[in-house]
């Protein structure tokens, strides 16, 4: 929404980034840019969060089960590139599941997917 809002003014900051006096006069024509920062801080917060989390888990996980956390560190290293989508997917969610870092954040995928119109 926001982006729609101001797709002039940032196709035109996109095209004169090295130009500081044009990016200035550019930048006073965008609204809500304390929006755009508050929000980019919130999921910079949750994001940071979340890598935490997932850090811990992996830790604990390793240390009570090491067998197969390391089973899943396999499966998901030697996904061939050719395999369908929905069943990287299911891997990369395991994976996630388990503390794991991955290509594809499933969690993501599935916010993203409840936006699309």
């Amino acid at each position: 929404k926001l982006v729609v809002e101001n797709v002039d003014v940032l196709t035109q900051m996109r095209t004169s980034f090295d130009k500081p006096d044009q990016m200035a006069a550019l930048f006073k024509r965008l609204s809500s840019v304390d929006s755009v920062l508050k929000r980019m801080t919130i999921i910079g917060v949750i994001l940071s969060f979340r890598s935490l989390a997932q850090e811990a888990l992996r830790d604990v996980l390793s240390y009570h089960i090491p067998f197969l956390v390391s089973s899943i560190e396999d499966f998901k290293d030697h996904i061939p590139r050719e395999t369908d989508m929905k069943v990287a997917m299911n891997v990369y969610e395991l994976s996630s599941a388990a503390g794991l870092p991955c290509e594809i954040d499933p969690a993501l995928v599935v916010a993203l997917s409840s936006q699309k119109s």
